[in-house]
């Protein structure tokens, strides 16, 4: 337990991508019951996953991102499956067939950024099919303004029968909202029991 403690900050995020190390460290860091979905026989999909798409992800934006600004952020097109991508995220709704305008105009202006995960739980749902929820914590620069914000990240992963790589063809990105008020909580830490009250 002591060596969970020292991978995650006090909040329990997770920044360095060797700290997932395999399915079962995942588990070690969640903050909640693992759920009862995860079948051992599907446990290699989980692991792939894992190491090409979340581990991957996070040694992207924390080791590479600035540096592939001026290639457009090339790097970070090997997560997607920009045909399939669908996208709900924070900015709007991006259906199938547009991700690639969407790509182009988002992601170069968020590059000079850093990013940790917390509750990462990826659960296959067969050899080619993932799904995953997690916490995501951003920060650095956009466009030169500072920015630091959490939101929760829920994707859908498939498994390419043509290279056998792993890539998001979904995702949902989004903010608790206070409907009191109508405003996003940007730190994702909103009590559902507060936050639906109109009144």
């Amino acid at each position: 337990m002591v060596d969970c403690i020292k991978m995650t900050d006090q909040k329990g995020f997770v920044k360095d991508d060797k700290s997932y190390s395999s399915v079962m460290k995942q588990y070690d860091f969640l903050q909640m019951p693992k759920s009862k979905y995860h079948n051992p026989d599907l446990a290699v999909a989980e692991k792939e996953a894992l190491d090409q798409l979340y581990r991957g992800w996070l040694h992207y934006w924390n080791h590479e991102s600035q540096a592939d600004f001026h290639n457009g952020m090339a790097g970070a097109r090997r997560f997607y499956n920009f045909p399939e991508m669908l996208s709900y995220d924070m900015f709007g709704n991006t259906i199938r067939g547009e991700f690639n305008k969407h790509f182009e105009s988002i992601f170069p202006y968020w590059n000079d950024g850093q990013m940790e995960f917390k509750d990462l739980e990826i659960t296959a749902l067969s050899r080619d099919c993932t799904y995953s929820t997690m916490i995501q914590h951003t920060w650095g620069t956009a466009g030169g303004t500072p920015f630091d914000t959490a939101f929760r990240r829920t994707g859908i992963a498939h498994r390419s029968p043509e290279d056998g790589k792993w890539r998001w063809i979904h995702e949902h990105l989004s903010f608790p909202v206070d409907m009191k008020t109508q405003k996003g909580d940007f730190t994702a830490s909103l009590d559902p029991g507060k936050g639906f009250k109109l009144q």
